[in-house]
């Protein structure tokens, strides 16, 4: 038995497979009525190593748990407010549990 692994994908930003991933789970809901999803983010160096916002921040952003104002590190400008990728009809929770967080989404 193994486990999942991270694997990367030139020219492929976060943003874009985690976009990828919000839209087929709304068309998994619309066409089986799904009452939710659960799932929980790789972790760990090789996920993280050379990253510069680690993945769980990034998830809370998208999912539209964390809405504060981030900071451009190099300039130190503010970025814009993160936009969450889930629409109004879905709820996100996030619960941390041994060091990993666990999403819902309902």
């Amino acid at each position: 038995m193994s486990d999942f692994r991270h694997i990367s994908i030139p020219g492929l930003g976060s943003a874009v497979v985690l976009k990828s991933v919000v839209l087929a789970l709304m068309a998994h809901h619309e066409s089986f009525s799904i009452g939710g999803f659960v799932f929980q983010p790789a972790s760990g160096e090789i996920v993280e190593r050379n990253r510069p916002t680690p993945l769980e921040e990034i998830y809370d952003a998208m999912l539209g748990l964390k809405n504060e104002l981030r900071y451009n590190r190099r300039t130190g400008l503010p970025k814009k407010a993160p936009q969450p990728l889930i629409p109004d009809c879905f709820q996100a929770y996030k619960v941390v549990t041994t060091g990993r967080a666990c999403y819902v989404v309902l």
